[in-house]
């Protein structure tokens, strides 16, 4: 299943963050400020999470990998490729245009690959808001651009929690996903997708050319679906059943013929022709989406992340998990989030690892595939980015007059990091599901023709 450029604008590989400014600030502090205290709360009672002019600098580096696993025979080899990253976040008074508050964190991304040098901009607003003894760190909502000029933002029914101050040995939480995503590209095509609670959603996509002017996917609690789609001027209806019995039915809608000139009476309905019987690649009532959030203390920061010595060499750690299904797509998502926290400083070092595995190949590149897709319920392509980022001493300050007031444990400067990771991570992902919409387009134009040559069957 190779997936090609994305077809409404590639992402760079990285996405977003960080930004530029605050030229004229003091240089962050080489020594943690102390805990308690009068004017040095342990946790800052300030509603905002960092001061107007806070700049953050981070660098670091990703890893992809593509490995297929057809059945059959891959046409393809496995590939690899490596980045650096080096961004830049600005701490702004810019009010959110989405709506949902909070103080923004504006971020410029530079990536570079062996290929291509790629940019983006975003911003991402967060809010600190009291919680029992505690502050609940938040992030509201998220957008960007990339240098194709296409635009995404990320909205959230409930904000979500990124941290819990103080940070305690064996703190939990979770999130919902219920929320708002929505894409617009260069060439006009467009996604909107909401997504619910328990990770079922619906998504209409519209394109400004070609035979498919617009696809909607509904997806349902209990893991069916139903894909339908527009070709020229043809409505169609292609549904995904629930696994029972240990497989899943993919069926597409047989229209019912209308009668010749001159006809009496009305044909019998069509039933749905059923087109594929893949295995079930996951189990009946699924959790369409699961996350754990865990806190733990006195970890060591890892040598893969470099952490400079300023920030110490051990604190606490955040480890998040997130599993994701999506029965029309085929794909089973798990991403693993671990950032590491110093004493006075925050988040200093966040390692990101997703793992998207695709059981249908919708590019229908299998050798031997029939004229549809080659719905297996084997993992076809199992696609790996890696990505980490470390905050820099250099390049890094923040206001002096803000400082006296903020927590030691962690600093302000905590929220900047996550500004950077979360916006680059999660840009490299939306590209990744957008090329495989991609895919879904082509097969699409390719198969239609082929599956209802005429009447009843």
């Amino acid at each position: 299943m190779k997936i090609p450029a994305m077809l409404f604008g590639a992402v760079a590989a990285a996405a977003l963050l960080a930004a530029c400014g605050g030229g004229g600030a003091p240089a962050l502090p080489t020594t943690a400020p102390p805990v308690g205290g009068a004017g040095n709360p342990a946790v800052s009672s300030s509603a905002r999470p960092a001061a107007v002019g806070d700049t953050f600098a981070f660098s670091g580096s990703s890893q992809e990998s593509d490995v297929y696993t057809y059945p059959v025979g891959s046409p393809f080899p496995s590939t690899a490729t490596a980045a650096k990253i080096s961004e830049n976040v600005v701490v702004t008074a810019s009010s959110d245009p989405l709506g949902s508050g909070g103080t923004d964190f504006h971020s410029t991304t530079t990536t570079v690959g062996t290929t291509a040098t790629r940019t983006a901009t975003g911003d991402s607003y967060y809010s600190t808001v009291s919680a029992g003894s505690g502050t609940n760190f938040v992030l509201n909502a998220q957008q960007s651009v990339d240098d194709s000029m296409n635009t995404y933002a990320w909205t959230y029914t409930t904000p979500q929690i990124l941290d819990v101050l103080p940070e305690s040995a064996g703190a939990t939480w979770t999130n919902s996903p219920a929320g708002t995503y929505n894409e617009t590209d260069a060439d006009g095509a467009t996604i909107a997708r909401t997504t619910n609670a328990d990770g079922s959603y619906n998504e209409t996509d519209t394109f400004r050319t070609g035979g498919v002017p617009s696809m909607n996917f509904l997806v349902n609690p209990d893991g069916s679906g139903a894909w339908t789609f527009n070709y020229y001027g043809n409505p169609y209806l292609i549904t995904y059943s629930a696994p029972s019995a240990g497989s899943i039915t993919v069926s597409i809608l047989n229209p019912t013929p209308s009668p010749s000139p001159g006809a009496t009476g009305t044909p019998a309905p069509n039933p749905p022709l059923v087109i594929a019987t893949p295995s079930a690649w996951f189990s009946p009532s699924p959790k369409l989406y699961q996350e754990s959030d865990t806190v733990s203390t006195g970890v060591s920061f890892p040598a893969s992340c470099s952490v400079p010595s300023t920030f110490g060499t051990s604190g606490d750690s955040i480890a998040q998990a997130v599993t994701k299904i999506d029965p029309i797509f085929g794909l089973d998502e798990v991403t693993t989030t671990t950032t590491y926290t110093a004493q006075g400083f925050g988040p200093v070092c966040v390692a990101m690892n997703d793992v998207q595995t695709y059981y249908y190949d919708y590019l229908n590149d299998t050798a031997g595939a029939a004229n549809i897709a080659a719905y297996v319920g084997t993992p076809q392509l199992t696609k790996t980015y890696v990505q980490t980022l470390t905050l820099q001493s250099s390049g890094t300050s923040i206001q002096s007059d803000a400082r006296s007031t903020k927590s030691a444990a962690p600093a302000p400067i905590s929220t900047a990091l996550y500004a950077a990771d979360r916006t680059s991570f999660r840009m490299h992902i939306a590209r990744e599901r957008a090329q495989a919409r991609t895919a879904f387009a082509k097969m699409l134009v390719r198969i239609v023709p082929t599956l209802l040559p005429g009447g009843n069957r």
